[in-house]
């Protein structure tokens, strides 16, 4: 799991250096383009139409469809994120973009030059925000655990309503988990403890899956202590869809 989480670390962080530095080179391309004019003028407008190629992509992607996996070395069930391309780098290079279109007009316009101010620090937020931490769930002995390397929530098993189903938001980007007791919720920074949300849509993990395995196991005390096992997996599944164990791979 360890390695897991390096590897997709780095991908993220490199996306995020990648994509700010793309549309930066954008920007300039449109700037050569459009003072030629003619047909390279046309250029200018590569820039937008990838961008908006890359939103729709974005906002037609389907939620992930895979297993959970195992580490029994970690004791966790846990899923990474994808592999491809994410929003916030997308809108970081767009910014990226905006910021050298917006400064070749500015002139003395403090508007503009406002504008290009902002640009850059949300360029800088996105970046810090995706060198930090990325997307990631585990299930524990203890708990659910949110984001890596350094966990965003922790939410033991103890804090979780066990009366409230567990069900994934809208489109399958989230998984809202039902918080009884918020004062056992562990969380980065000063947000509300009386719902944790889960971001699931960067992750391989089917929502369904992961909002049934969260929901087994808060209403199924007895097998905290063999979660993270190979063995556990399968009675897991066992339990949630009724595939008999002699048939699980």
């Amino acid at each position: 799991m360890r390695e897991i989480i390096a590897a997709a670390l780095r991908r993220q962080r490199t996306s995020v250096l990648v994509a700010p530095a793309a549309g930066f080179g954008g920007g300039l391309l449109s700037r050569w383009a459009d003072s030629l004019g003619g047909v390279v003028g046309l250029l200018t407008l590569v820039p937008p139409v990838l961008f908006l190629a890359m939103l729709i992509r974005e906002l037609m992607r389907r939620p992930g469809t895979a297993e959970l996996r195992v580490d029994e070395s970690a004791r966790a069930f846990f899923s990474p994120p994808r592999t491809a391309l994410t929003y916030l780098p997308i809108l970081s290079g767009w910014f990226a973009f905006m910021g050298v279109d917006t400064a070749d007009r500015a002139g003395g316009n403090p508007l503009r030059w406002t504008l290009i101010a902002v640009y850059a620090v949300l360029c800088v937020a996105i970046t810090v925000v995706h060198w930090r931490r990325m997307p990631f769930v585990a299930l524990t002995t203890e708990g659910v655990t949110t984001g890596a390397p350094r966990p965003l929530a922790v939410v033991p098993w103890e804090a979780l309503g066990a009366e409230v189903p567990v069900e994934p938001g809208v489109a399958g980007r989230y998984v809202r988990l039902p918080i009884e007791r918020p004062e056992l919720v562990r969380r980065a920074g000063r947000g509300p403890r009386l719902s944790a949300f889960l971001p699931v849509r960067e992750l391989t993990v089917a929502p369904a899956l992961l909002a049934a395995a969260i929901q087994h196991y808060a209403t199924h005390p007895q097998h905290w202590a063999a979660i993270g096992t190979a063995a556990e997996y399968a009675r897991l599944r066992h339990a949630l869809t009724g595939v008999p164990l002699s048939a699980q791979p």
